[in-house]
């Protein structure tokens, strides 16, 4: 093989083109390249040529006039093996070079002597014409205000999409179907690059649309609601701007509202079994009003069944979808048991084998209680052989290589991509050397009858052909006063690639790189921090430490206040736990873990310092078997006008929170969503082993394990989207579980280890 000119290489896509668009005819488009290779002794070459079908009938002739221009026939041949007879004065091998070109690559033919005087004979073969299944166009529906939905047809093995908006913001990598928010009102030219295994060479979509009513000012409005006893409510909205009108509504009558700034507004219902209560409120930025509603009733008004979706992806996995912009949470399950709950419209699932299944959607917003949505499904070709193939690379120079594929069938026909562009068809093997100090992308797929969808597999070639950066060393900034983010570097200044595990005092406190941690002291003190890395590429692994002076942890007194009412004394018990995140790193070493057992209603508060961070909040309980239970609300205060509900469990309301600006949840009922768990894991609390499912189709890194102390306690590379993990003899309390892969949203859970 030989690498082609750009001229040959725009007159070979011309014939790829021509054959993707008359892909149903019999032959295939080749064509044969003629060059002069006498180095000037002979200004032209006449070549009279002849080829011949496998039982000697007469297919082509003609007459090759080859001068210092390269001379391009094309043909269409019908698949099979032919012979090439070439003569003429001065025609040989040392004057004359013969090139193929079908399908993506060139070979150079090789000549035996013919039987006739000045004949030079060889054989080639015509492959079946390469079919292409490329989408064509781009559909898209608009949403709410600026959020559009995007997709190119349907699913597609190997698929890869490049989508950019044409709204200033840096294009996305994806699959066929993408949601985007656009910034404001305008038209938008939508363009996509698409490729999969049915579409190796790729193609550029493009749309327009016109958004309208898009960053626009926002005429929402929220209603905290709050009941001491069940029958007595107290509704309340935020402060309106000077002017506003404020109308309350029970049962859509109008009701003098109970407060003199109109903001708040009370009621009972002890004797009214179904009931709502809604406030409209009029501005001079929503002349039109805005409303919100609380309600009691069972599905006073739910979803049309028409806006329920369901794309069937293929093989075990299916997306389903229930519209409504007032979503509070879904509960989502597949033959009457319960998958998850979650806070958006969507449920990505992957059923475990062929057959019939049922999913139900349960529906909760302000004005729909518990409505119930059925979907039936047949799933068809999940289970089936899987199609292996795996790509690999050996390095024999700082930047050559030798690029592989191994473990493929044997009637696979491969299709290679360079970085996403066609790049090799049918070889296993090559050498590649880098033109530059990039890295690079090989991806290497097929389909055969065995395998309808295909397998594929990706390998990264990166040259070293410099300073070997094998040096490594931690370097670290302050995130906070006494917070801390430490990474590991190599010469460069370049994050470490390897595996880094991280200690200090002693003790394994994590892994990952960068890695946050505090080690929470009261007053200065001079601490180490180390680190073991592991080999990577051509660098050895080793240790390292280094040592800071290390400031005093800057804190802020919050009370956390607990209102528990039970209308039946029993045993009950509560763990509320606190996890810092600063900058969306989260912060090993310092964890908050509040406890409450009684027998009886209670209303505690605790004062805790903690740091200036973002809180993921997490909660574990054990009630009485029974109702009794009339509220549970847990808050935190932060001074004397803010109060941020954390928990509500009769409302179901479980809120992060937060001391920075950035953090993205900053107040309580308001934001409250139903704690969404994106990981399955079941059981939980467990004793021996816990089984869980990532929402993904692949997955390729660590499993880690880190304690409440911050401390990691276990960690395995692991394949694929589900797995057991085993806990038996593990000190009963909360675990974090995380799945990390290279650049990848990293997945977290919370589990209970039980004795």
């Amino acid at each position: 093989f030989i690498p082609m000119t750009n001229t040959r290489l725009f007159t070979l896509l011309v014939f790829i083109c021509a054959s993707v668009l008359g892909f149903s005819q019999e032959c295939a488009n080749v064509e044969f390249i003629t060059l002069n290779t006498s180095g000037g002794e002979i200004a032209q070459l006449n070549v009279a040529y002849e080829i011949n079908a496998a039982m000697g009938e007469l297919v082509e002739s003609g007459l090759w006039e080859v001068t210092s221009d390269d001379v391009v026939t094309p043909l269409c041949l019908p698949a099979g093996c032919y012979t090439l007879v070439i003569s003429g004065s001065s025609v040989s091998p040392n004057t004359l070079e013969v090139q193929l070109a079908q399908s993506d690559y060139i070979m150079i033919l090789d000549w035996d002597q013919g039987a006739g005087e000045g004949e030079w004979v060889t054989e080639f073969c015509v492959e079946n014409a390469q079919q292409f299944d490329c989408p064509e166009v781009i559909y898209f529906e608009a949403g709410e205000g600026c959020t559009w939905a995007f997709e190119i047809g349907s699913f597609q093995e190997g698929e890869n999409v490049v989508w950019n908006f044409g709204d200033g913001q840096e294009s996305v990598e994806g699959g066929h179907f993408h949601v985007h928010d656009f910034p404001n009102t305008g038209t938008y030219e939508v363009t996509a690059f698409f490729t999969s295994f049915d579409c190796p060479m790729g193609v550029y979509l493009t749309t327009t649309v016109d958004v309208q009513g898009c960053g626009e000012a926002e005429c929402t409005l929220e209603m905290d609601v709050s009941s001491a006893n069940g029958m007595w409510y107290t509704f309340e909205i935020p402060e309106q701007p000077a002017g506003a009108v404020i109308e309350w509504y029970i049962d859509g009558q109008v009701i003098p509202p109970t407060s003199e700034n109109g903001l708040t507004f009370e009621a009972g219902f002890d004797f009214n079994p179904n009931w709502s209560v809604c406030v409209e409120v009029f501005t001079d930025a929503c002349p039109d009003g805005m409303e919100a509603c609380y309600t009691n009733m069972e599905s006073s008004d739910c979803p049309d069944p028409d806006f329920t979706e369901v794309e069937y992806l293929g093989g075990c996995y299916a997306l389903f979808w229930l519209y409504d912009k007032n979503v509070w949470e879904i509960g989502w399950s597949v033959n009457g048991e319960l998958i998850e709950w979650t806070a958006g419209i969507y449920f990505d699932y992957e059923f475990p084998s062929n057959g019939e299944y049922v999913v139900t959607a349960e529906f909760y917003s302000a004005t729909c209680q518990g409505e119930v949505y059925t979907w039936e499904m047949n799933i068809e070709g999940c289970g089936e052989m899987e199609c292996d193939i795996e790509a690999v690379a050996y390095p024999l120079e700082c930047n050559e290589f030798l690029v592989e594929a191994l473990n493929f069938p044997e009637d696979a026909q491969l299709f290679w991509t360079l970085d996403g562009e066609p790049y090799e068809v049918n070889t296993a093997e090559f050498f590649y050397t880098a033109p530059d100090d990039d890295c690079h992308v090989f991806s290497v797929g097929y389909e055969t009858e065995d395998c309808p969808n295909g397998a594929g597999d990706d390998v990264e070639v990166c040259p070293d052909c410099g300073d070997d950066g094998c040096e490594v060393s931690i370097v670290w900034e302050a995130l906070a006063d006494g917070v801390y983010l430490f990474s590991a570097v190599d010469s460069d200044g370049a994050l470490w690639e390897g595996t880094v595990d991280w200690w200090t005092t002693g003790e394994n406190v994590g892994a990952g790189n960068p890695f946050a941690w505090t080690w929470d002291n009261e007053e200065a003190s001079i601490e180490s921090m180390c680190i073991g890395f592991s080999d990577w590429e051509a660098c050895d692994g080793g240790e390292t430490c280094i040592e800071l002076e290390t400031a005093p942890i800057e804190c802020e007194e919050v009370q956390f206040a607990l209102n528990a009412e039970w209308s039946e004394a029993g045993f009950w018990a509560f763990e509320l736990l606190l996890n810092a995140t600063i900058a969306d790193w989260e912060v090993q070493g310092w964890s908050l873990n509040l406890n409450w057992d009684e027998f009886d209603s209670v209303s505690d508060t605790v004062t805790a310092c903690i740091p200036a961070a973002c809180f993921e909040v997490a909660a574990t309980f054990e009630f009485p078997l029974g109702s009794g239970l009339e509220a549970f609300v847990i808050q935190a205060l932060l001074d004397d006008e803010t109060s941020l509900i954390l928990v509500d469990i009769q409302n179901g309301v479980y809120n992060d929170f937060g001391l920075l600006p950035d953090c993205s949840v900053d107040s309580g009922l308001e934001e409250g969503i139903g704690l969404s768990s994106l990981v399955h894991v079941w059981p939980n609390p467990a004793i021996n082993a816990v089984n869980w499912t990532l929402p993904s189709e692949t997955f390729n890194g660590d499993i880690r394990v880190h304690s409440l102390d911050g401390k990691l306690i276990h960690q395995e590379a692991i394949q694929g989207i589900g797995g057991t993990l085993e806990v038996t003899g593990w000190p009963a309390g909360f675990y974090t579980i995380s799945w990390v892969e290279k650049g990848l949203p990293t997945y977290r859970s919370r589990v209970l280890v039980a004795d």
